[in-house]
């Protein structure tokens, strides 16, 4: 079984909180979240940030909406039905596209070495864990009840052996997090050493693909940010009161020529 390996440094996206609330149909804004989600799983994002375009105005409702779906997502489908009740925004949640990323395996496989999602279902002496394998497995490990791991699964002698790996140091890409930022996009941006706006104004980014990857070489927390369907960054810059090319590194048309 292929393993996709996680990154050697953090790479996190920002968007719009407002993003897809403009899908009228609840079925359709639900399919246009997977396929981001999708996108963002293929692309081995660390974390997903939602940012308010008017902090002074959050769109709570939309961004607890969009949190709730991505988070689903990135629950192995085993373990949704333990961690997530019926109710309405997951209605359509038959539509939304797998993630295929390790920790969601399509079979119980004994035959590889593999790595998948956990439950903690009892914590004694040892760990009683839901992983999706026909009945709970147990690892030596003490661990927290209710916490979600990762399991290394392999075949030992025709039975499975099984142990916890930690989230962070875990050589397989995990999904990604999600997290809802109340601050200016300036602000939130500060933490990072190469910080990437993408705008249709920007620089066209066929240009400086050596300089990019020089300077993607050299960082180790990395951020793209987007502006929304109907106010690019520059929009949302001047409406946060600050300058978009004094906060960000890069301001860069990934998509020149666009019609």
């Amino acid at each position: 079984m292929f393993q996709v390996p996680r990154r050697d440094k953090r790479l996190d996206v920002l968007i719009p909180s407002s993003f897809a609330k403009d899908t009228p149909h609840l079925r359709d804004r639900t399919l246009r979240i997977g396929m981001l989600a999708r996108f963002l799983a293929a692309a081995r994002v660390d974390t997903l940030i939602l940012y308010h375009v008017d902090p002074a105005k959050p769109d709570d409702s939309n961004a607890r909406f969009l949190k709730l779906l991505m988070e689903y997502l990135n629950t192995a489908p085993y373990l949704r039905k333990r961690l997530y009740r019926i109710r309405r925004e997951l209605r359509y949640a038959g539509v939304l596209p797998p993630l295929n990323i390790p920790t969601h395996p399509e079979s119980r496989s004994m035959d590889v070495e593999h790595y998948r999602e956990g439950l903690v279902l009892e914590s004694d002496k040892g760990s009683l864990i839901e992983a999706g394998l026909g009945k709970p497995i147990r690892v030596r490990k003490r661990l927290k009840k209710g916490a979600r791991i990762i399991l290394k699964v392999s075949p030992s002698r025709g039975r499975l052996k099984a142990s916890a790996v930690s989230r962070r140091k875990s050589e397989i890409y995990p999904g990604f997090r999600v997290g809802v930022a109340g601050e200016k996009l300036s602000e939130i941006v500060k933490v990072y050493d190469l910080r990437i706006a993408t705008s249709r104004k920007g620089r066209d980014i066929l240009t400086l693909l050596d300089e990019l990857r020089k300077r993607i070489d050299e960082a180790k927390k990395i951020c793209i940010a987007f502006g929304s369907a109907r106010e690019g960054l520059y929009e949302i810059a001047e409406r946060q009161g600050f300058s978009l090319e004094e906060s960000f590194d890069y301001v860069l048309n990934t998509f020149p020529g666009q019609g």
